[in-house]
């Protein structure tokens, strides 16, 4: 009797409720983010002949990255160094209909006491190199008065920065730079584990249960309440 009454009760609710239920229950189960492969060569600077136009050296302790070496300017007041990226037919597909958004990060960080800046930037050109936008991170913007002898990559001088990619680009272009601006002969920002990856854009919130799914949930609290009152009945 009691699962008669149950079915002819809630299966219209079941009919109407799962259908828009269903669907978000799946995107949560579904949505465990996974990182993507950065689209800059060499990010890491464990291969000095890879990804980069123009003149660095590498160094790897003093101070040291548990991540190994890293890029280092060298002498002179300032060093850029460059690559550029150009969109696949794939993320131009996605730029003209989803829209493509991007996270940056590096770990930024320069020698003992001295003030010398890495900067990791991306510009945004169009098929005509119009210059669409631009990101940057800056090691100045964590400087504390000294930095770590001993650096853990993503750690205290990690910085990260997202966006959207403008409508209209066609390549990038990422610049890191290093600024000498006190003491030393040397030009001491370091930058490592540059990473850039496109991602889709982050899906809307999900839709509020709608009132058929609301008096489901009622009504099974009901239900279990019926099943309580109908065992204490006297046989």
């Amino acid at each position: 009797m009691f699962t008669a009454l149950f079915r002819s009760l809630f299966r219209p609710v079941l009919r109407r409720a799962l259908p828009a239920v269903l669907p978000a229950v799946l995107l949560g189960a579904l949505a465990s983010p996974v990182a993507a492969a950065s689209l800059i060569v060499n990010g890491t600077f464990d291969n000095t002949t890879d990804g980069w136009e123009g003149t660095y050296r590498l160094r790897s302790t003093d101070p040291w990255i548990d991540t190994g070496s890293y890029f280092f300017a060298g002498p002179g007041t300032f060093t850029a160094i460059s690559q550029t990226y150009s969109l696949t037919g794939d993320d131009l597909s996605r730029l003209g209909t989803t829209g493509l958004d991007y996270t940056m990060s590096a770990d930024l960080f320069g020698w003992h006491t001295q003030e010398d800046r890495g900067v990791m930037s991306v510009f945004f050109f169009g098929a005509d190199d119009t210059q669409l936008g631009s990101d940057a991170l800056m090691s100045s913007t964590l400087y504390s008065g000294s930095w770590d002898t001993q650096i853990t990559a993503g750690g205290k001088y990690y910085q990260e920065t997202s966006g959207a990619v403008p409508v209209g680009t066609a390549y990038l272009t990422f610049v890191l730079s290093s600024t000498r601006i006190s003491g030393g002969t040397n030009n001491d920002g370091y930058i490592d584990n540059a990473y850039f990856a496109f991602a889709d854009p982050v899906a809307p919130a999900p839709v509020p249960l709608p009132a058929s799914a609301l008096m489901l949930v009622s009504g099974l609290a009901g239900v279990a309440g019926l099943r309580r009152r109908s065992a204490k009945k006297p046989a």
